[in-house]
């Protein structure tokens, strides 16, 4: 039996830590004893399955927990004191404190393995500082495992050529979505007309704001259709000021955080990626899935996902093209319905045991 841990700082939220629970809960228990830790504790129901174990560093979050957890991090002792098992494999499964932590492993006998979810040249505000500041902690890595060729791509002109890169695309639990989107909406959301919906954390790497322009823009041209915005964040009160000083109440919804959001996403006619960067969308991916009409940004593994605008539209990571590609989707509804005919057939590619398959070959050589 092969012992894998997997570590990321929350699975709270984000398209990562919904990737990593779909991959612990579709490995084959059969040949992995896999162990998912996180730095709080957390409400495990309903995420991990029974047979992967689940561990965590801190017994509550508060100040003095996250003031101690920043401090053990620092001076290098968060492993020693938290992570007590002899495992095979050790895995860093998101950018920074878990790969930092993950870093001062203990375990000369395992095998270490870091997840890249993002583009880090567009990430990193300083891509050369970052690279300094976080360069040793990869060199204690075996492979560093991307979840798309743009985000290896990005990895490799930060860092150099001389570590072992991997791409492995996001596991996706297919079946589960499309049974959980038969589910009815929820009665205070109302389909009234033409409707966009983006989903994910409010927060300025998915540039909402760059939607809600895009929005105005259209809607002043009389271009008349609503937008659903899933998902909290700390950027929710700028969106909710620039929606009402610019009287969007009406079209642009701020709809919160649900924890199935595919009833929603399927009822939407056009699902849009406002993003500046991504690393292989969760958000986009299922959508594929759903069998929606996309546009989307070119950022990291839109080319891949989408084939050139084969799947879906790809506009310039810029607001003007950005809006022009949404207008365009809008007013041709045989485009969009070309692209939920092509969305069908790409889904395949994304199929549970496929991208699960893929991540296990990591785990069967060491």
């Amino acid at each position: 039996m092969t012992k894998i841990l997997f570590f990321i700082d929350t699975l709270k939220r984000g398209g990562a830590a919904k990737a990593l629970m779909n991959l612990v809960n579709a490995m084959n228990k059969t040949q992995y004893d896999i162990t998912v830790q996180t730095i709080f504790k957390e409400d495990i129901a309903d995420k991990l399955n029974d047979d992967v174990s689940y561990k965590y560093c801190f017994e509550r979050q508060n100040k003095l927990t996250e003031l101690m957890a920043r401090v053990e991090t620092a001076v290098k002792v968060i492993y020693p004191l938290h992570i007590k098992d002899n495992y095979d494999y050790e895995c860093a499964y998101l950018e920074s404190i878990s790969t930092k932590i993950i870093a001062t492993s203990t375990n000369s006998s395992a095998k270490h393995f870091a997840w890249i979810h993002c583009d880090i040249e567009k990430m990193a505000s300083n891509p050369k500082k970052y690279a300094l500041k976080t360069g040793a902690w990869y060199k204690k890595y075996d492979s560093i495992i991307c979840v798309s060729e743009t985000v290896r791509d990005s990895f490799c002109r930060v860092f150099g050529h001389e570590y072992d890169t991997k791409v492995v695309y996001n596991v996706i639990d297919s079946d589960d979505i499309i049974k959980k989107s038969a589910s009815q909406i929820p009665n205070n959301i109302k389909h009234k007309r033409i409707t966009v919906l983006t989903a994910g954390t409010l927060y300025s790497p998915k540039n909402h704001l760059r939607l809600l322009k895009s929005c105005k823009k259209l809607l002043e041209e009389g271009i008349v259709f609503d937008t659903w915005i899933l998902g909290d964040g700390p950027d929710r009160p700028m969106l909710e000021r620039y929606i009402s000083e610019n009287n969007l109440q009406n079209n642009i919804f701020l709809l919160g955080y649900y924890d199935n959001p595919y009833p929603i996403m399927k009822a939407a006619d056009i699902l849009a990626c406002s993003s500046n960067y991504e690393g292989f969308s969760t958000f986009v991916t299922e959508g594929l899935i759903l069998g929606k009409a996309i546009v989307t940004t070119d950022v990291s593994g839109m080319q891949e996902l989408l084939r050139n605008n084969e799947y879906g539209l790809i506009t310039q990571n810029d607001d003007t093209d950005f809006c022009e590609g949404l207008r365009s989707i809008i007013l041709n509804k045989s485009l969009v319905s070309k692209y939920e005919m092509r969305a069908q057939q790409r889904c395949a590619d994304f199929s549970l045991e496929h991208t699960t398959k893929m991540s296990e070959e990591l785990f069967d050589n060491k």
